[in-house]
């Protein structure tokens, strides 16, 4: 009786341990059903659009039919295209894993327009096959089924080479130096159908090193090459060139009696009056530094060339116990077409104050 008793215990325990796996195992094939079933989710998207470094095609623009030309993406050379709406296949996981990176910035998705495909002329272009052939897109097991806009319209056309001179960056051309450029011209690659338009045009190049207002006879410093021309995005042959400086000869003039003027606020005027001190001077004498030929243009019109002014406002109001005047600074203003100028004048401040002129 004990052993047929045993028996029984064993086989219960092995149905036991049989239902057991079969509900462990069928849990599990639900778990993966569920992960594998795919389901299609809408998913905010931004790409670029580019032909690649070595291309011998150059991206001109994209219009995705919302009236706005597709913005240049700073980080690369492309154009930079926001899809209104994507709708993105696969499993959950992989959905979401998807969203993530691309809210992160871990997934930067850039499509490129292939050379066997494409060519130098306007082509209308499907999105849905653009984003697909992406291999970071395929690599993570999604597809696009929907997007808007459904198309793009891209201009491409082919990169040539022309010689351009090279120029000193304006910000740096108002320093007490003069330069020369080694080389002074380099081969750059533009579009084709722009060559004629940006041939006169010059490349800049920027300081990255040396200290210009510490120049020494032949001081050598290394200057970048900008790689916008005319607004396009363009390819030079180098990207660092050599600038030697030499310091810039100087001469002196003086410009004896220019008025001074004062600047309100335009609520202001008409509402106060400006009131000098007693022995406050309302002509100012200046002295100007600079390349001859800057203070060349100086002789003929000084006064409008060259204006001394104080600028008033709230604080320099006459208080009712006031008996005093406000000590102003004397600021001077030259004329656009005057460059590389530096002035000083006498008096270096005037004693002033607005006073409120009274009511009828």
């Amino acid at each position: 009786m004990r052993a047929s008793g045993g028996g029984k215990i064993k086989k219960l325990l092995s149905m036991g341990g049989t239902f057991l796996t079969v509900v462990v195992l069928t849990g599990l094939l639900w778990v993966w059903a569920e992960q594998s079933q795919l389901v299609s989710q809408e998913i905010r998207l931004s790409f670029v659009l580019d032909t690649g470094a070595d291309s011998s095609l150059v991206l001109l623009s994209v219009d995705d039919g919302s009236g706005q030309e597709a913005r240049d993406d700073t980080a690369t050379d492309g154009k930079r295209i926001e899809m209104a709406k994507v709708i993105f296949k696969g499993t959950s996981n992989r959905l979401s894993e998807l969203q993530a990176d691309l809210l992160s910035g871990k997934l930067k998705v850039q499509c490129y327009l292939s050379e066997v495909t494409y060519w130098a002329a306007e082509h209308k272009i499907p999105v849905i096959g653009l984003l697909n052939a992406n291999d970071e897109l395929r690599e993570r097991g999604v597809t696009v089924v929907e997007a808007e806009p459904e198309n793009i319209t891209v201009k491409l056309d082919e990169w040539v080479r022309i010689k351009i001179k090279l120029a000193l960056k304006a910000k740096a051309q108002g320093q007490r130096f003069e330069a020369s450029i080694e080389p002074a011209e380099i081969e750059v690659e533009v579009p084709s159908t722009l060559k004629d338009v940006l041939q006169p045009e010059e490349l800049l190049v920027e300081l990255v090193g040396g200290d210009p207002e510490k120049i020494t006879p032949g001081m050598e410093v290394l200057a970048t090459v900008s790689r916008e021309l005319g607004g396009l995005t363009v390819r030079p042959a180098l990207s660092e060139v050599i600038v030697t400086l030499r310091p810039r000869k100087q001469s002196v003039d003086k410009l004896e009696g220019l008025p001074l003027y004062a600047i309100l606020p335009v609520d202001y005027i008409g509402k106060y009056d400006v009131v000098f001190g007693e022995d406050a001077e309302k002509i100012v004498d200046v002295t100007v530094v600079g390349p001859a030929a800057e203070l060349a243009k100086l002789k003929t019109a000084s006064q409008e060339k060259v204006r001394a002014y104080i600028r008033l406002g709230n604080r320099h109001i006459k208080s009712p116990s006031m008996v005093g005047y406000y000590t102003i600074t004397v600021e001077f203003e030259l004329d656009e077409d005057v460059h590389e100028v530096d002035v000083s004048g006498s008096p270096k401040t005037v004693k002033v104050r607005l006073e409120k002129k009274p009511t009828d």
